[in-house]
């Protein structure tokens, strides 16, 4: 049987698979197709059918021998971006329906007092305040106002409302009257989505909750659609099972689950190169690597210290708080679709804006004008034009000649090389700006890190930005172009489970938390029975959210001791010194907290293969590219070899060719097979040569 991994990027759409169909022996395809933003649920459709052929069948066939199918989407995560969600109105206790616009009534700026906050997703006609409260130990002192519940409703109904988000004040120590207010509100508007925030988002800080539950009713309508209509072009072939969802968390859940909780699929994409990053190295023994992911319209960054995921309880996206555990991914607009342009004090800029697919760069040749970093790429000779894609993308080198003439050259006063050479450095160094920040201002030495190659640009950067770190090495996989979707072949089941229980130290109670942990164990059980994990492959971790008392912001403390006792109180306490120590190298002996409880509910480690190179290819040619580029002067000839060619050792200068990517290797380094598929590439002059 065939596993089918689908990654939806904002350029391309990745398609990974791996399995047997009947008796022939087990194969691992990948390829890359343009992603159709129009259409994106057809789009996949006529990408499936491509890798039918690929597996040298049809796409009916293909699904009765396929056994699962896991997708990464951007649906929810362009819908907050672009603000293409649907109209959103949000019902709160009474007095507090400016929490969205009043935030933390802090700018993220405090030197700037002209900056603007991101658009508040919901106006304020439609913040309507509903008559309730619940005091801080979820007790009832004011009941809730059933008529103001459906008088908020016919004001719903009169603005053509099509999702309400609900959250009232500690909600999330006693959701009764939000139960009871989505009950009134699909009596009243039955084809209205309903999004809770004790179901959301269970947890203390009233803005981030109301944030979280607000996005999920703005961008889960939106994916709700897309995956109905994932599932009916896949069921007009025969594909009657579930489809799996990456999640936030670095696991799968299913279409019909994630109907109701879009936001949890915002970095769904990245989520599945996380879980990658994470299986590459533990193959390879890298306790510590880096995953720079260099994809068309993105380059997203993930860390892994110490072997193993890491989740935080709280990010932030695009300006709006979000309070849910989520893999720490950054991402920067330096994608080779990147648009270059010149401001009016001479300065280059790269990006956020890009050309997308659809015109895409100048040199796809369908009428994209703008010079994007692909153009750039293409006039400096480090990409080959006729293999772009795979062979199905011949570029334009005129087009993308005229494109940074106009756009950057001119405005100048450079050559059209020279300005290529600009776009190129400018876009090396964000991208190592961007490393920098989730490794040294955390405190991370990136001298012991070893640096994954992703996505389709990547290769095109590495050494540079190795180089520019100091880090030992960098790790590039066959499937690296596809990095994320094989990812998501490795992707566990999995169900996070959050409850708010703020307990000081003084208040322990290890009874009401042995009470709390195994009510959340019997609710993980059962989701993840229903996703089709035997008991027997259920896995459950518990993370206690804690602080010192009058501590802002909590961490994540393991806890892996089984029940509570009344003695465990020592063993917390050490465990939250111990790990508050790791993250911020002090901790003392002062009082403490436990503000949340989170239950990852999974399956157990799945296995991800790696994928092997091609049959060795003989012929090597030579090619005129930027010296610069290969730590060399003006134009070189450098080889150009294939991956298969790779038998031994290469030295640079030279290019390797892959089927979607391109590995530069300047003077100075080397590249070897590390491991089935994988190449090193590393800094040192000392090795004899073998090719």
């Amino acid at each position: 049987m065939i596993k089918i991994a689908i990654d939806t990027g904002g350029t391309f759409t990745d398609f990974t698979s791996v399995g047997c169909i009947g008796d022939q022996a087990e194969q691992r395809i990948a390829l890359k197709n343009p992603t159709n933003h129009d259409h994106p649920a057809q789009g996949i459709l006529a990408g499936l059918k491509e890798l039918a052929v690929a597996w040298g069948t049809d796409l009916e066939t293909l699904l009765k021998e396929t056994e699962k199918i896991s997708l990464g989407t951007t649906l929810a995560l362009n819908a907050l971006l672009e603000k293409k969600g649907v109209k959103t109105a949000l019902f709160t206790t009474a007095g507090f329906r400016d929490a969205l616009e009043i935030r933390r009534a802090q700018l993220a700026n405090q030197w700037d007092l002209a900056i603007e906050n991101p658009m508040v997703l919901v106006p304020r006609r439609l913040r309507l305040g509903i008559e309730q409260r619940m005091d801080y130990q979820g007790q009832i002192i004011k009941p809730l106002n059933e008529a103001a519940v459906r008088a908020a409703c016919q004001k719903c109904r009169e603005a053509e409302v099509k999702a309400i988000a609900v959250c009232y004040l500690f909600s999330f120590l006693n959701p009764d009257h939000e139960k009871r207010t989505a009950e009134i509100i699909r009596a009243e508007l039955p084809d209205v989505f309903v999004s809770l925030s004790s179901e959301v988002s269970p947890r203390i800080r009233e803005y981030e909750r109301t944030t979280t539950t607000v996005i999920n009713a703005y961008c889960t309508p939106v994916l709700a659609d897309y995956l109905k209509q994932v599932k009916k072009e896949l069921a007009a072939f025969g594909w009657d099972k579930p489809v799996h969802i990456m999640k936030n968390s670095g696991g799968l859940s299913d279409s019909g689950a994630l109907e109701s909780f879009g936001v949890q699929t915002l970095l769904s994409g990245p989520a599945g190169g996380a879980v990658g990053n994470e299986s590459l190295g533990k193959t390879l023994g890298r306790t510590h690597t880096v995953l720079a992911d260099m994809g068309g319209t993105s380059f997203d960054l993930h860390v892994v210290s110490g072997g193993i995921n890491q989740l935080v309880p709280q990010t932030e996206l695009d300006g709006y708080p979000l309070s849910i555990p989520m893999i720490d991914i950054r991402s920067i607009g330096a994608g080779g679709g990147s648009i270059a342009h010149v401001e009016a004090g001479g300065r280059v800029l790269i990006g956020p804006d890009s050309a997308g697919s659809i015109p895409g760069p100048a040199c796809y040749n369908q009428g994209g004008e703008n010079p994007t970093v692909t153009d750039a790429l293409l006039v400096l000779g480090l990409i080959n034009g006729d293999n772009f894609l795979g062979g199905k993308l011949p570029l334009s080198l005129d087009q993308a000649v005229k494109a940074i003439k106009e756009k950057v050259a001119d405005p100048l006063n450079l050559s059209v090389t020279d300005a290529a050479r600009i776009i190129y450095s400018i876009t090396a160094e964000m991208m190592a700006d961007a490393l920098r920040l989730v490794t040294t201002q955390k405190g991370n030495d990136p001298r012991i890190y070893s640096l994954i190659s992703a996505g389709g640009a990547f290769g095109l950067f590495a050494a540079r930005i190795m180089e520019s770190l100091q880090m030992p090495e960098a790790l590039i996989p066959v499937q690296g172009p596809v990095f994320c979707s094989w990812g998501m072949l490795g992707a566990a089941c999995r169900y996070d489970i959050n409850q708010s229980i703020l307990m000081e130290k003084r208040q322990w109670d290890a009874k009401r938390l042995n009470a709390m942990v195994a009510a959340m164990k019997a609710e993980g059980a059962a989701q993840l029975e229903r996703l089709g994990v035997a008991k027997s492959h259920q896995r459950f971790d518990l993370m206690l959210e804690m602080r010192y008392v009058s501590q802002h912001h909590e961490i994540s403390v393991p806890w892996t001791r089984g029940e509570f006792s009344p003695e465990s109180i020592v063993d917390v306490e050490q465990a939250f010194y111990h790990t508050h120590e790791a993250i911020y190298e002090y901790a003392e002996a002062k009082d403490w907290e436990i503000i949340d409880l989170h239950l990852a509910c999974s399956e157990c480690d799945q296995e991800n293969m790696l994928f092997p190179t091609e049959q060795a290819i003989t012929g090597v040619t030579t090619k005129t590219v930027a010296g610069e580029v290969f730590n060399s002067h003006g134009e070189i000839a450098v080889p150009v070899y294939r991956e298969g060619d790779l038998t031994g050792r290469i030295n640079g200068p030279a290019l390797i060719d892959f089927v979607y990517t391109t590995l530069i290797l300047p003077t100075g380094c080397y590249c070897v097979l590390e491991n089935e598929g994988i190449f090193a590439l590393r800094k040192e002059a000392t090795h004899e040569s073998a090719n």
